[in-house]
């Protein structure tokens, strides 16, 4: 019996949110890096491995999206090493910012958001896979 978290319909509305996720975090960490709306915001506040890492990741966010949708056997291991990196990158956050360096506080609820995303996902697709 598949569940409802299991199931077809599921992974795929997952994997699409997965796909989404990643185009998002590719426009907005790519206008970070390069600048491609010159924005005046301050980067005195920017992490920099916080945001090479985001970006970094948002091509492995839309494989492992498409990866899922195609039923790929890799695409639930690469949610946990997704959710893993993501993790101990958040860790890393938290120690430059308990060593006082310049933070904002939309890359620490982000960074909670990408966690909690990629820890459910790897956990929904992990038991998908075992299922079939």
């Amino acid at each position: 019996m598949v569940s409802v978290w299991t199931s077809n319909l599921a992974i795929k509305v997952l994997a699409g949110i997965a796909l989404l996720f990643g185009i998002a975090t590719l426009v907005s960490g790519g206008n970070a890096l390069f600048d491609l709306y010159r924005t005046e915001t301050s980067t005195a506040k920017i992490v920099p491995f916080v945001l090479y890492f985001n970006f970094a990741a948002g091509f492995a966010y839309i494989a492992t999206g498409a990866g899922l949708m195609l039923k790929r056997g890799w695409a639930p291991v690469s949610a946990v090493a997704i959710a893993a990196a993501t993790a101990i990158v958040f860790l890393g956050l938290g120690g430059w910012i308990l060593a006082g360096n310049a933070y904002e506080m939309r890359t620490v609820v982000a960074m909670s958001l990408r966690t909690a995303f990629w820890s459910i996902f790897a956990i929904i697709s992990l038991a998908s896979y075992r299922q079939h």
